[in-house]
């Protein structure tokens, strides 16, 4: 019995030691109170890449809950900006200086990874230099980079592990899934993808519908783009404004529209109903004399079958003189507080790392993938859990563009759309959203979010999680 009993005792204090006491997080500026769950922060090598990461452990059971990746989109916007504006256990106060508590934190039942991705991002950086990558090397890195993780904390090789992300996480996540789908070291069950950018055509297409049936454009316009984009239709149906964009110079013109209507007019594209931060102003490339860097609000990926003479003189810009600032966001207060001294040290940040800021300027991506049909056919022949969820007043990336992509998947055993609930603050029983539930995959909005569904609606969001991570209905 003593023999059993010191053998316990044993692998507790191997499992306690196991995570990498030089990146615990000991003692983090701006927390006005000690956090009940222990956090990590450092580098994790993928060969001259070193990728930042800043891990939490679950406030419930940290060696039983499940592990959770987070990767934010872009390409080329931090992780970090999930962290502190969407789920993460505290966020910054307008000062820069102070970190507020946050009730509905997904580390309340899981164990969530922050993962900054790809190099050049955040406080990840390359060794060599090189900062030229695309899709599949991301995914073949952050791939690299979980393997890494698990050495660090080979403790939680075991648990239930899912990839999340958010936005062009919509190809960050699926193409990841595909590599660790092969991977029998890592736990994989599932994953979710909120306000993704499935498939271009799809986002590209359902993006007129959204803003004619959202009151973006009157029914003049509107007969004008159907006509030019579809002409010789007997009926208003379905309408393929990609292909017509590719035969019809009129057609794309008047998609043209749209774009700037969508991404450059003032309306805050992440959420069609909040205001603009710091106003409506001049979103197009435009050259800042604050920054001394050229600024533009448009990542490029929207609208891909447009001929865009922004994109074009983007592309003769140096790297180093190009700032990405999505629209109408503001995360001054997140970049002061990352960009403290005292914070870099709590944090193990390497003097090598450029400053914090949202978005990588130096990031050279190339997009590889137009859809990511093949990896979910193949996520669904692996019997994973899926989750598509979509804020439904985002314009980047639209709810109707997403659940046309579920619909496409062909899932098994289709059910009947229909509503799912939350309780609210004061105990009542509200509408959530929507969800159409396939065999292993769900389909899910939020009504009265936008692309930062969590930010915009974070009890629902919690709810949402929850569900998903447990395998209850929603």
């Amino acid at each position: 019995m003593a023999l059993t009993l010191t053998m316990c005792l044993a692998a507790l204090l191997t499992l306690t030691s196991s995570a990498p006491s030089e990146d615990l997080i000991v003692n983090l500026p701006g927390l006005t109170w000690e956090p009940n769950f222990k956090q990590y922060s450092g580098y994790l090598s993928v060969g001259s890449k070193m990728l930042h990461y800043w891990f939490v452990e679950s406030t419930n059971n940290p060696r039983t809950d499940p592990l959770v990746l987070w990767l934010n989109g872009g390409p080329g916007c931090s992780s970090l900006d999930g962290f502190l504006t969407e789920h993460g256990p505290f966020r910054v106060d307008t000062s820069g200086e102070t970190l507020i508590p946050f009730p509905y934190a997904w580390n309340q039942v899981a164990n969530m990874i922050y993962l900054e991705s790809p190099a050049g991002v955040g406080f990840s950086y390359s060794r060599d230099g090189n900062y030229s990558t695309d899709d599949d090397d991301t995914a073949k890195n952050n791939h690299l980079a979980l393997r890494d993780f698990f050495r660090k904390f080979p403790e939680l090789a075991s648990n239930d592990f899912y990839i999340t992300g958010e936005s062009y996480a919509g190809i960050y996540v699926p193409t990841l899934v595909s590599l660790v789908l092969d991977d029998s070291s890592i736990n994989l069950k599932g994953f979710a993808v909120g306000n993704g950018l499935s498939d271009n055509n799809m986002n590209d297409n359902s993006i007129v519908y959204f803003a004619y049936f959202h009151g973006l454009i009157g029914e003049e316009e509107w007969i004008d783009i159907y006509d030019s984009c579809c002409s010789g239709t007997s009926e208003r149906g379905y309408c393929d404004f990609v292909a017509g964009s590719k035969k019809s110079s009129k057609c794309t013109n008047e998609l043209g529209k749209i774009n700037y209507l969508v991404w450059d007019s003032g309306l805050n594209v992440y959420n069609l109903y909040a205001d603009c931060a710091g106003g409506v102003k001049d979103h197009t490339l435009h050259y800042d004399e604050d920054r001394k860097k050229y600024v533009t609000s448009n990542f490029g990926w929207p609208f891909m079958f447009l001929e865009n003479e922004n994109y074009e003189r983007l592309k003769a810009i140096p790297l180093n003189k190009l700032a990405s600032t999505p629209p109408c966001t503001n995360a001054t207060n997140v970049a002061k507080y990352l960009n403290t001294a005292t914070v870099k040290r709590a944090l193990h940040i390497s003097r090598h790392a450029e400053d914090w800021d949202v978005c990588s300027s130096i990031v050279d991506y190339t997009k590889t993938y137009t859809t990511t049909r093949p990896q979910y056919q193949k996520a669904i022949s692996r019997k994973l859990r899926i989750l598509l969820y979509n804020g439904d007043i985002d314009m980047a990336c639209n709810f109707l563009g997403d659940e046309w992509f579920v619909d496409s998947l062909h899932a098994s055993n289709p059910q009947e759309r229909r509503k799912w609930y939350y309780k609210a603050e004061d105990g009542t029983k509200q509408i959530g959203g929507f969800v159409k539930v396939f065999d292993r995959v769900a389909f899910l909005t939020v009504k009265g979010a936008g692309h930062m569904v969590p930010t915009d609606r974070p009890r629902q969001a919690l709810q949402m999680f929850i569900n998903f991570i447990q395998n209850t209905p929603y």
